[in-house]
C-alpha cells in the first residue's frame, strides 16, 4: 500500500486512520508494487557487522535513526532500549532501557520516535509521549527529560547549546541543552488533514529552518524564535482535504546559503536563507528527506521515483522508474553510490551518474523505513524489526 497513506492523520481533533492493503478496495491494491529489479551487480557491499536493539519499530510510523560520532554509533527501539557500539567492530559499550521509568506508566511503552540527535555530550531522543529525553553518551544515564505538548516525532536538532525540537501540533520548541528548560515556543497553525509526522528543522547562521504541514518553509532566530520569513513551496487545492495535502514534512538541506526542500502535491525548490526569495522551483512531490552531494540533489518522490537534479538549475539530470509504489526511504550517498531502502526490506544501490542498479541487498523482511547513516567508512541501518546493521562503505573511484 502507498506510503504516503500509511501517514495521514487529522490534527484537528480525530484520528483519520487508513490499514489493510487498499483505502478503497478489500480485493485489491489502489496502485501496483513495482516487481524487484532484475539486473547483473557490478559491485558487492560488504556487512561489517550486525547488532539488535529490542523489538525496533515494528510497524509504527518512526523517525529513529542511528547516530555516530568518533567514539560510538548510538541506536534506540520505540519501547525505550538504547545501546551504544564501537563503529568498526559493534562491541557493546553500555546499555540502558528506559521502558521502565514511571513516566511511561500511563502509557504503553515508552515510544520513542524522534531521534537520535548529538549534542557533545548527550543524545536526544523524542516520544510520542510528549517529551524530550537526553543521555549521557559516556554511560547512557538519563540527563533531563523535558515535557512538552504534542507528540515529538521528527528528530531533535542542536546548535550552541539549545535543542529545538517540532512537534506534530506544528509547535517549534527551543530547550536549553544541559537543564532541558523551554527557552521559547513558537506557534503555528495546523491545517485539518496532514500528513503523519513532522518535519525535522535544520539550523544554520543563527536561524531554525522547517517544513510546515500547511505548504510553508520558514525561518525563526535561534536565540529568540521570532520569526523571520516564509514562503509556500505547494499551495493547497482540489475539492477534498485529502487533495488539499501538501506538507513540506523533509528535512531541509542548507548549504551556500541556499535552502532546499520538497513538499508533498507540492514542488522542489531552491530559497535563498538570508532573503526569503526563491530562487527556482521544480514540480516534483515527496516527503522523505533529499540528499545533497557536490552539485547534484538526489530524491525520491511520493511514487518511488529516484531522481538526480542540478542544484543550480533545478534541471533533472536522470530519473529511475523502477522502484515504484516500493514504499522508499530517501537517499544516502555513499560515494560514487546512492542507496535507498524500500518496504519490503530491500537496500538498492544505484550509480550516482545514470541512477542505474549496481548492487541490491535483502536486509530484513518487516522492510526498511529510514535512509541510512553514512560516516566516512560506514553506512548505519535499523530496520524495522531492531536490526543494526555495519555496511562498508565503498572506496571512491572504485571500478
Amino acid at each position: 500500500m502507498n506510503k504516503w497513506l500509511n501517514r495521514l492523520i487529522v490534527i484537528a481533533g480525530a484520528t483519520f486512520v487508513l490499514s489493510g492493503c487498499s483505502a478503497f478496495s478489500s480485493e485489491e491494491d489502489v496502485v501496483k508494487m513495482a516487481e524487484l529489479p532484475v539486473f547483473e551487480s557490478t559491485y558487492q557491499p560488504q556487512i561489517a557487522w550486525k547488532k539488535s536493539i529490542s523489538d525496533g519499530v515494528d510497524k509504527y510510523y518512526s523517525q529513529l535513526q542511528p547516530a555516530a560520532d568518533q567514539d560510538a554509533i548510538y541506536a534506540a527501539s520505540r519501547d525505550g532500549e538504547i545501546k551504544a557500539f564501537s563503529p568498526e567492530k559493534g562491541k557493546l559499550l553500555w546499555r540502558t532501557d528506559f521502558s521502565d521509568d514511571p513516566s511511561n506508566a500511563l502509557n504503553r511503552s515508552a515510544r520513542f520516535s524522534g531521534g537520535i540527535t548529538l549534542t557533545p555530550d548527550s543524545l536526544v531522543i523524542g516520544t510520542e509521549n510528549a517529551q524530550v529525553l537526553a543521555f549521557y553518551k559516556s554511560t547512557g544515564e538519563l540527563k533531563w527529560q523535558a515535557n512538552v505538548i504534542g507528540e515529538v516525532v521528527a528528530q531533535p536538532v542542536y546548535d550552541g547549546g539549545i535543542v529545538v525540537v517540532h512537534t506534530t501540533r506544528g509547535d517549534l520548541i527551543a530547550l536549553d541543552s544541559d537543564t532541558g528548560e523551554q527557552i521559547w515556543n513558537l506557534t503555528n497553525k495546523q491545517p485539518n488533514l496532514s500528513l503523519r509526522g513532522s518535519a525535522t528543522p535544520a539550523i544554520s547562521q543563527g536561524g531554525v529552518v522547517y517544513g510546515r504541514a500547511d505548504g510553508y518553509v520558514s525561518v525563526a532566530l535561534l536565540s529568540s524564535g521570532q520569526p523571520l520569513w516564509q514562503l509556500p513551496v505547494a499551495r493547497p487545492y482540489g475539492a477534498t482535504e485529502l487533495d488539499r495535502l501538501v506538507d513540506v514534512d523533509m528535512k531541509p538541506i542548507i548549504s551556500n546559503g541556499v535552502v532546499y526542500a520538497l513538499a508533498y502535491n507540492g514542488n522542489l525548490v531552491a530559497i535563498d536563507l538570508l532573503k526569503g526569495e526563491q530562487l527556482w522551483s521544480r514540480k516534483y512531490a515527496g516527503f522523505s528527506d533529499i540528499a545533497l552531494s557536490g552539485m547534484t540533489l538526489y530524491l525520491t518522490d511520493y511514487r518511488g521515483y529516484v531522481y538526480a537534479i542540478d542544484r543550480n538549475s533545478g534541471t533533472e539530470l536522470w530519473v529511475n522508474e523502477q522502484l515504484s509504489y516500493r514504499n522508499l526511504t530517501g537517499v544516502t550517498v555513499a560515494n560514487e553510490y546512492i542507496v535507498v531502502g524500500d518496504g519490503e526490506g530491500y537496500l538498492h544501490w544505484l550509480s550516482r551518474e545514470n541512477g542505474q542498479f549496481v548492487a541490491q541487498q535483502k536486509l530484513d523482511s518487516d522492510g526498511l523505513y529510514m535512509e541510512p547513516v553514512a560516516t566516512n567508512n560506514y553506512l548505519y541501518l535499523q530496520t524495522r524489526s531492531g536490526k543494526l546493521i555495519a555496511i562498508e562503505k565503498p572506496s571512491l573511484n572504485q571500478d
